[in-house]
């Protein structure tokens, strides 16, 4: 059973895919970016990590959004991938993979725009064969998990869970609620559920996104 720790500031991460949404200002967020040993960042992303402090590993995207002034100082590390089909923070996962990265922290992916939070969890979902991906906010983490599974926990902590096929079954240990029916028919069924202890578990074999509150 593969267990999930639960971030805090003395992680080091491999790799870091930043997006392009809201900067990391949470102090978990902020200290796995800092401590991050390559940081790629998709697009325009690139510049507020830039005016942070940062130095980008690689820049990846369609470019549509890079100042000219960064596209100079970073031409030995843009990665251009104009294709339109997918976004930004897919061809960011897909350069780190291809890098041979299988762990991979992604910040910077939620705000400014409601429905690319949610396009977002949706893709590390659907990528979730290929590499442990890790959705990391300022209050809380996301984890997409589709085999059975192990969460550091504390008690009182705060978990919401999420099936993305509601006719899958699903069973929890540690938690205060189990699903009903062993199934989450519907998308808000999982949310605000409650840890007892130091650690839950989470049994599926389907596609499933688990959130910690910080």
């Amino acid at each position: 059973m593969r267990r999930y720790r639960l971030p805090d500031c003395t992680d080091r991460s491999e790799c870091v895919v930043l997006a392009a949404g809201d900067f990391p200002r949470g102090e978990v967020a902020c200290a796995l970016l800092r401590g991050a040993e390559q940081v790629i960042c998709c697009d325009s992303a690139a510049e507020e990590f830039c005016a942070w402090g940062g130095v980008p590993a690689a820049i990846v995207g369609d470019m549509d959004s890079l100042t000219n002034d960064l596209r100079v100082k970073f031409a030995d590390r843009l990665i251009v991938r104009p294709d339109q089909n997918t976004n930004d923070l897919w061809k960011g996962i897909t350069y780190a993979i291809e890098q041979g990265f299988r762990k991979i922290t992604v910040l910077g992916a939620f705000g400014k725009r409601e429905d690319h939070t949610l396009g977002n969890l949706m893709l590390l979902a659907a990528r979730l064969s290929e590499a442990e991906l890790q959705m990391v906010g300022d209050r809380g983490v996301f984890d997409f998990i589709d085999r059975p599974s192990e969460f550091e926990s504390f008690a009182g902590q705060q978990v919401s869970l999420f099936a993305l096929d509601p006719t899958a079954e699903i069973s929890v240990q540690g938690l205060r609620y189990e699903p009903p029916q062993n199934r989450l028919v519907a998308m808000w069924q999982g949310v605000s559920n409650e840890s007892l202890g130091k650690e839950f578990s989470v049994t599926t074999n389907s596609p499933t996104i688990v959130y910690r509150l910080f």
